[in-house]
């Protein structure tokens, strides 16, 4: 089916929103049309209170329940008339719903257009057979399921659990917040200590061949940024800072020795944490950097950490956001975001390519595999980069995929 079709299918849905929405700014209001009522759906009794049911989904108000029969009648019209195993014209439907084209009103639509998404990622990389896909969405629905069954009887504990969880949060945003206005003050106190200690032998590591540094910086003969020097004091661990500006990233970046799980369950301050900090792989070097440097998050729902990197997966936001500003405790840096991808953990018996071993190419061929690999694992962008440029990546989880994973990719603007 051509992408004409697509149009020409929900041409009457797009027509009735554009009506809806001329109407609604008039002030005006539409005729309500009752919506057939299929086998086994309509008015039930719930614990003594009507509701309206549509299958497995209940309604609260005659409403809600015409609403969702509007949004099954408009996905029974797709799924009839568009062929849904053709990624070009899945991802046009995404894209036409996204938009706003086409709207869904109920949690029908929403599970609907979360599962194009689904399918969307899933052509966008290469990862999972068709197959997969259906078995994905199935155990998600059985899930649901059980889910729904498991709260009624652990409500009480599950109450307890996220007020605890709400309470974390909002401590751990407190103490972030503290060292975000202590940086800042230092910055503004100390605007003119911009860059690294020793420039000159930042230099000496820009040699002819991309592939070969001759001579490295020692630690030691580095002045910590007066930005970072109180913060640094305070927190040994601290290698940095993480900012996007337009967005909730603001946040210390840290890093242990050897270990790249204890700031998954510890704030910056090393206290306990479900929302963990920000940490850097312990194999990627933020003195004499490597060729990629990596820095982990949680995908927080609450949008904080790395939770708002989804916003990505949207074209118009990935080029409003493009600037990265991640300065170490010795130096700042800037960095430009040119490639949004999803991807998947793989299996220790798999040997495909793993973006996140990549740390440091020691040759044309290490580069060339993770340019060529992670190139279809690309969302949004391209890679635009260049044997010698220093990258930067931010990985976090997504759950497109069962252990799936939303990175972006960044070069370096100030090298």
């Amino acid at each position: 089916m051509r992408n004409k079709e697509i149009d020409e299918a929900m041409k009457p849905y797009i027509e009735k929103e554009k009506k809806e929405s001329r109407a609604e700014a008039r002030g005006e209001e539409l005729e309500e049309e009752k919506p057939l009522e299929g086998e086994g759906d309509g008015l039930v009794e719930i614990d003594g209170v009507r509701k309206f049911r549509l299958g497995e989904y209940i309604f609260d108000s005659f409403h809600e329940y015409r609403d969702g029969m509007e949004d099954l009648e408009k996905i029974r019209i797709i799924e009839k008339k568009i062929d849904m195993s053709d990624p070009k014209l899945v991802l046009r439907l995404y894209n036409t719903i996204r938009d706003g084209e086409i709207v869904f009103k109920t949690k029908i639509g929403e599970d609907f257009f979360s599962h194009l998404g689904d399918k969307v990622a899933d052509k966008s990389v290469g990862l999972l057979k068709d197959k997969e896909v259906v078995d994905t969405a199935e155990g998600q629905v059985k899930y649901q399921r059980f889910l729904g069954m498991a709260v009624i009887t652990i409500a009480a504990v599950l109450f307890a659990y996220f007020g605890f969880r709400q309470l974390d949060d909002y401590l751990n945003t407190r103490r972030i917040r503290e060292a975000q206005k202590q940086t800042q003050q230092d910055a503004k106190e100390n605007s003119s200590s911009a860059g690294r200690a020793s420039a000159d032998k930042a230099a000496d590591l820009k040699g002819k061949d991309p592939f070969r540094h001759t001579e490295t910086v020692k630690e030691k003969d580095l002045k910590v940024l007066k930005d970072y020097k109180a913060l640094k004091k305070q927190h040994p661990e601290l290698v940095g800072w993480l900012k996007i500006d337009g967005t909730d990233v603001n946040y210390p970046v840290m890093q242990r020795s050897k270990d790249n799980s204890y700031y998954l369950s510890h704030a910056f301050d090393g206290t306990n944490s479900n929302q963990g900090a920000l940490f850097m792989d312990y194999r990627s070097d933020y003195v004499n950097p490597t060729t990629n440097t990596i820095i982990y998050g949680h995908n927080m729902k609450n949008g904080s950490m790395f939770g708002g990197l989804k916003k990505y997966l949207n074209e118009d936001y990935f080029n409003k956001h493009r600037t990265i500003k991640f300065d170490t405790v010795y130096e700042h840096r800037e960095y430009e975001v040119v490639a949004v991808c999803l991807a998947k953990v793989q299996s220790s018996s798999d040997d495909s390519f793993r973006y996140y071993n990549f740390i440091q190419a020691d040759n044309e061929n290490e580069w060339d595999a993770f340019v060529e690999s992670v190139g279809g694992m690309v969302v949004n962008g391209g890679m635009d980069v260049k044997a010698g440029d220093e990258l930067l990546t931010l990985s976090t989880c997504n759950n497109y995929v069962e252990d799936g994973r939303l990175f972006l990719v960044a070069k370096r603007l100030d090298q």
